[in-house]
């Protein structure tokens, strides 16, 4: 009996009196059939409030005061859902004309048949309502489409055609009038071949589109030459429309999207070109620590192949150092960028090599971390060269005091070549001494008179006073003592020499700062000594984690500089001159000062003393490497060289060595 399987709701509104009795209607409307929902109200705002809502299908009034009737039928709901007014038994035709005036859907007098009329009322109206609904739906559905596809077809940047059987125009969007210069009016009913450049056509295949009628779809590139002689490319797409032959035509203007799309091919293809020709090894890793690009020079370097690297953790090779994350891993952490800095990788083969790496974090639109940049290169034959430049610097400076060395070795060498002469005197006359008391050891009481012996032994008296023979045992053993330490010096200053001339190795180890500091000062200290007073103050620390070798060529440097300096100022004269070396902890690491007396640093060279090749000696005197070096190197273990200076009164070097510099060495920039 329902007009459809979907609950029907209704809204009833009565009075609220209590001698009224709203059972009947809504006993009735329970019998129209199906689901149905019967929503009461006893007021006029509660039905209205109910009324709006989609769902509704029907009001049934109840008996309800003139004013409620007329509030409800004069309202603006939202559903607009038919009103069915109950009016009571003693109402006459003229109010249920007025009643139907002010827009209720029909009008039913409350009686004996109320309880069989208002089903089949409330049925009928239901049933016009869903049927009213429904239509109005659907042309409002349908409207809502035609304006869609007319707004598509119009805005959409694509030249769109409706073609005949015949190949003739049935209809061309906005777009298509636009790019082929020809109005929607003139072009219906023409040939599309005439509409269209030859080449286009030609390009496209378009000579017969019947072919095309029987088609699902087809689609290709075809191009065409505009009035500029330039190329203009488009994406052809024709599809079937229906089975009386009509065809649709899309032509999209790809020429800029084309271009751009091979200028980017070609700055793709460069930049390919560039990353894998540079010698630099390259890595790209995401955010899960996996390689997503690598150039070949990376997989040399690496030990392996290119294809092999990609999806692989950039960590195999690029592992903790001294506890810390790699810098890789805390570029992806924490979006540090790291420049020259120093570390040790392990190649596919487990060989360990030296790098020098500069790491960059890419960011998205959103400024997220989206992975890193990692560029590396081999330091093993720039470390070798390193190593040979500094034990060439080093073996210059030794050169350098070669002379000193040389006199100073001399000077413990002549006075034991003395001793050793007068020694061999010494023996001589201990000789004689020595004969007579062998006389003296054959003689045999019983076989030679008592008076040879008695003369013997007068003789060995005169002897050992000839010879001093006291004496002579004392000076002998000074002599032997004076031998001992000048041979131990000797020993000394080679062992200095030996020590400072080692290569050293390329790892950093533990070493004593003030060992490193006392051996240098004595190895410049021959050299230095007839015009020079060296001063030493050493502090107490740990030792310190560096390269040694390479802290005792700053030292050296720098004393070497400061008696150079000295020098330069006595000018050959008798005065001399004052060199202080000391060291002290501050803070997290050690300091190490180095002052002269000597003619110090003009104000305009000061800024520049550090600079590669600057130097203010004559020519070939010096490179200008020696401050330099001594300042790569103190930057490469994490600390500060400085100087301070006054012309004429000397200057002070003073380093500054962290206890724990950073652990792949300091960044180089």
């Amino acid at each position: 009996m329902g007009p459809d399987a979907a609950t029907i709701q209704i809204v009833l509104l009565h009075p609220a009196e209590p001698d009224f009795d709203a059972s009947v209607s809504w006993v009735a409307l329970n019998r129209i059939g199906g689901e149905v929902n019967i929503l009461r109200a006893t007021d006029v705002n509660s039905a209205l409030a109910l009324t709006c809502r989609d769902t509704v299908d029907l009001v049934v009034l109840d008996r309800c005061p003139s004013d409620w009737v007329v509030d409800v039928l004069s309202s603006e709901a939202e559903t607009n859902a038919p009103v069915v007014v109950v009016v009571g038994p003693d109402a006459d035709e003229a109010d249920c004309l007025e009643t139907f005036r002010a827009g209720a859907a029909d009008c039913i007098r409350y009686g004996p048949d109320h309880a069989e009329v208002l089903p089949l009322v409330s049925l009928e109206q239901v049933r016009r309502w869903r049927q009213w609904r429904e239509r109005t739906r659907t042309r409002d559905k349908l409207d809502w489409l035609e304006r869609l596809h007319e707004a598509i077809v119009s805005e959409l940047p694509v030249s769109l055609a409706v073609v005949d059987r015949e190949g003739r125009i049935v209809e061309i969007n906005p777009e298509f009038s636009r790019a082929f210069r020809i109005s929607g009016r003139l072009a219906a009913g023409r040939a599309l071949v005439e509409l269209l450049p030859a080449d286009l056509v030609s390009s496209g295949g378009l000579e017969d589109l019947s072919a095309f009628s029987e088609q699902e779809g087809f689609s290709r590139i075809a191009r065409s030459l505009d009035h500029d002689q330039g190329v203009r490319v488009f994406d052809l797409r024709v599809r079937a429309l229906d089975h009386r032959g009509h065809v649709l035509l899309a032509l999209s203007d790809i020429t800029r999207t084309e271009s751009l799309s091979r200028r980017l091919g070609e700055v793709e293809r460069y930049n390919e070109n560039i990353v894998q020709s540079i010698n630099s090894a390259l890595l790209v890793v995401g955010l899960d620590g996996r390689v997503t690009f690598a150039n070949s020079t990376a997989a040399e370097i690496l030990g392996t192949d290119p294809a092999s690297l990609e999806g692989r953790l950039a960590d195999d090779w690029f592992g903790a150092v001294h506890g810390q994350n790699s810098l890789i891993e805390r570029s992806l952490d924490q979006g540090l960028r790291f420049k020259g800095r120093e570390t040790m990788i392990q190649t596919e083969s487990g060989a360990r090599l030296p790098i020098g790496v500069s790491c960059t974090p890419l960011s998205g639109e959103d400024s997220r971390i989206q992975g890193v940049v990692a560029i590396f290169q081999d330091l093993t034959e720039i470390k070798q060269l390193q190593r040979q430049v500094l034990q060439r610097e080093k073996m210059a400076s030794i050169g350098e005091l070669a002379a000193g060395v040389a006199h100073e070795i001399n000077n413990p060498v002549g006075f034991i070549h003395a001793n050793l002469s007068q020694m061999s005197e010494y023996l001589d006359e201990l000789s004689v001494y020595l004969d007579s008391v062998e006389a003296l050891r054959s003689s045999r009481v019983g076989t030679v008179e008592n008076a040879s012996l008695e003369a013997a032994l007068g003789q060995l008296d005169r002897v050992a006073e000839e010879v001093d023979l006291t004496y002579l045992q004392k000076d002998f053993r000074a002599a032997v003592q004076e031998s001992l330490e000048g041979s131990e010096r000797i020993r000394h200053i080679v062992s200095d020499l030996r020590d400072f001339s080692h290569t050293g190795t390329a790892e950093r180890s533990l070493a004593d700062v003030n060992q490193c500091l006392d051996t240098t000062a004595n190895i410049v200290w021959t050299m230095m000594k007839h015009s020079v007073s060296l001063e030493k103050d050493y502090g107490e620390f740990p030792e310190l984690l560096c390269y040694p070798m390479e802290l005792k060529q700053v030292f050296m440097n720098l004393l070497v500089n400061a008696y150079q300096s000295i020098e330069e100022k006595i000018a050959g004269g008798e005065g001399t001159g004052r060199i202080r070396v000391e060291s002290s902890r501050r803070n997290e690491g050690i300091e190490v000062s180095i002052s002269d007396t000597g003619v110090g640093v003009s104000s305009e060279d000061l800024p520049r003393i550090f600079d590669p090749f600057f130097t203010t000696k004559e020519v070939g005197e010096g490179m200008g490497l020696g401050l330099s070096t001594s300042y790569a190197i103190v930057k490469r273990h994490g600390g500060e060289m400085r100087v301070e200076s006054l012309p004429g009164e000397g200057a002070t070097f003073t380093l500054s060595l962290p206890f724990e510099p950073p652990p792949e060495g300091p960044d180089v920039d």
